[in-house]
């Protein structure tokens, strides 16, 4: 008998994706699933965060920074001559 300790993923489909160290044998085995209800953060997936921060906000100080631009491409036509046409 081995005992493993690793993270489990449950997917949207039900499916439990591990992952297996590499010593493990080849073969079939008994496999006894035990479930930590304690929240695991995985390396491999980032943690959402929920930011309401707008990108306008962010970038915020970027606008108006480059010099000799028209304030608004749309304001001009001539500036969206060919724009969207295949």
């Amino acid at each position: 008998m081995k005992t493993i300790q690793t993270i489990a993923t449950i997917t949207s489909t039900k499916e439990l994706k591990i992952q297996l160290p590499e010593d493990l044998p080849v073969g079939t085995c008994k496999v006894v699933l035990v479930i930590d209800d304690t929240s695991v953060v995985n390396s491999e997936q980032p943690e959402t965060v929920e930011n309401s921060t707008s990108f306008l906000e962010l970038a915020g100080d970027l606008i108006g920074c480059l010099e000799g631009l028209p304030p608004d491409l749309s304001t001009n036509k001539s500036y969206m001559a060919g724009f969207g046409e295949s």
